[in-house]
């Protein structure tokens, strides 16, 4: 209740609604969640393209390249974020960016 109503106040919220809660209350089921995550890595040689090839496997869009680093775009679910991050730690992760989860429920009827 605090965190809905803290982020009431903040503008331009238009509707907070804890949709988890909302679906079991409804017998419907969860809702469709995703994130999207910016994630800079810095590699050189051989490692570039294992960074890409990675990148590919889980459908990570490049958006920035140079010769010294990838900046890529992915979305999904929080776990996989979290598992694409932890893959590129060793590859030269250098910056994450991630907006946090957007949620909405299935059916046909809106919010």
């Amino acid at each position: 209740e605090q965190i809905k109503a803290q982020l009431e106040r903040i503008i331009p919220v238009h509707r907070v609604l804890d949709l988890t809660v909302r679906a079991r209350q409804l017998g419907q089921e969860r809702p469709i969640e995703r994130e999207v995550a910016l994630v800079k890595v810095v590699s050189t040689g051989e490692m570039r393209a294992e960074t890409l090839r990675l990148a590919d496997a889980f459908h990570a869009k490049v958006v920035d390249a140079t010769v010294e680093h990838f900046i890529f775009e992915i979305t999904g679910k929080s776990s996989k974020i979290d598992q694409f991050v932890s893959i590129m730690k060793p590859l030269g992760l250098n910056e994450v960016c991630r907006t946090g989860i957007a949620a909405m429920n299935r059916g046909s009827q809106g919010m």
